[in-house]
């Protein structure tokens, strides 16, 4: 099967992690298939030993994109002789290509969140994602979370083709650093993560007594001042740190080292810090949050409310893992592989060409 990825969308975070990894894993489980990937030359995406093709797409991005996107992916298509397009983002083609497209969908964060986001990029969103899913001829869904959000959200795409393929974790054995030596770790980068929770949270778990580690907020530059305010304000500025963007090894060290993750979202597609802790072997506490929860696999301490004393509760039940409750969450972490996504997603796209009418 030669399938064409439009990754062009992988620019950081989640998205680049995923793509990068399923890339990486695909010709170990799926050797057969030929692959070309579409790619924005200014990413720098990691594409191993796969035939790429990098594409400028100029300014101003949000014009330039779509109509590059739409001319570089139906060249490719003819010129490589690509049975099926997998679009990594639900942002991809404005045209119809002749071939199945299969899009990754990671989160309707968008839609169910709104306030989260500005007015301009929820009309960005729904304008270049409603068009995606018109012409898609099925859905690669990170989660059940995310496969159930999207056909609760857009009934007329119930009826399409759509698998789960989760994430993997393996990528984080290999992170340096000793697990369980280090910090806490929470996360900042988004509107969603609620990391003025976690401080609060932090503050609430000194009034209960008992040793607490030191907690470092990544992601958090833009917030440095208003979040360590807070700390001080609560008196646990001894306790917190908030650090910007690391550099990849100093974020996996970090992360990799760390006593405990606390991931407090309100929101996620997947929750992929869930399961690269517990694959690792540090203990875990999560929001009741759907997407954490069916990736946690009952083996996180789960608040059971947003509230910072709920947050407190979970905190110190995660310090307080023995090591059999560790070993079963990193046994549960370590079926999410990027070999068994890559076969999943690549089954999938195959049964997508099979179904296509004249195959």
């Amino acid at each position: 099967m030669r399938v064409l990825v439009e990754a062009l969308g992988a620019k950081f975070g989640g998205i680049r992690t995923y793509v990068e990894h399923l890339l990486d894993a695909w010709p170990l489980v799926r050797p057969e298939d030929e692959l070309l990937v579409l790619a924005d030359r200014s990413h720098d995406l990691y594409t191993g030993d796969l035939r790429t093709v990098q594409l400028d797409i100029g300014r101003p991005g949000i014009l330039a994109r779509p109509l590059a996107q739409t001319r570089a992916t139906r060249s490719l298509v003819r010129s490589f002789e690509a049975d099926v397009v997998l679009a990594t983002h639900p942002v991809t083609s404005l045209l119809a290509t002749g071939v199945p497209l299969g899009v990754v969908v990671h989160d309707l964060r968008h839609e169910i969140l709104p306030h989260q986001f500005s007015r301009s990029r929820r009309l960005i969103r729904k304008a270049s994602y409603g068009r995606t899913y018109q012409l898609a001829d099925g859905f690669v869904s990170v989660s059940e979370r995310t496969r159930n959000d999207l056909v609760t959200r857009h009934p007329r795409l119930a009826g399409r083709p759509s698998v789960v393929a989760h994430h993997g974790a393996d990528h984080a054995l290999a992170w340096p650093g000793r697990p369980r030596t280090g910090p806490a770790v929470t996360f900042a980068h988004h509107s969603n993560k609620n990391s003025d929770l976690v401080i609060d949270g932090w503050a609430a778990a000194r009034r209960l007594g008992g040793e607490l580690p030191e907690l470092v907020v990544l992601g958090g530059g833009g917030q440095r001042e208003v979040l360590e305010a807070r700390a001080r304000e609560l008196g646990v500025a001894d306790l917190i740190r908030v650090e910007g963007w690391l550099p990849d090894e100093q974020f996996q060290e970090l992360v990799g080292s760390a006593g405990l993750v606390v991931m407090s979202s309100d929101f996620e597609g997947f929750g992929l810090p869930v399961v690269e802790a517990m694959v690792r072997g540090i203990p875990v506490v999560i929001g009741p949050e759907p997407a954490m929860l069916e990736v946690a696999g009952g083996h996180a301490s789960v608040m059971d409310a947003w509230q910072p004393e709920a947050l407190a509760v979970a905190v110190r039940r995660a310090l307080d893992a023995g090591p059999d409750a560790l070993d079963a969450a990193q046994r549960h972490a370590e079926e999410f592989t990027w070999q068994r996504c890559a076969a999943q997603t690549g089954a999938f796209l195959e049964t997508l060409v099979r179904s296509r009418p004249g195959s």
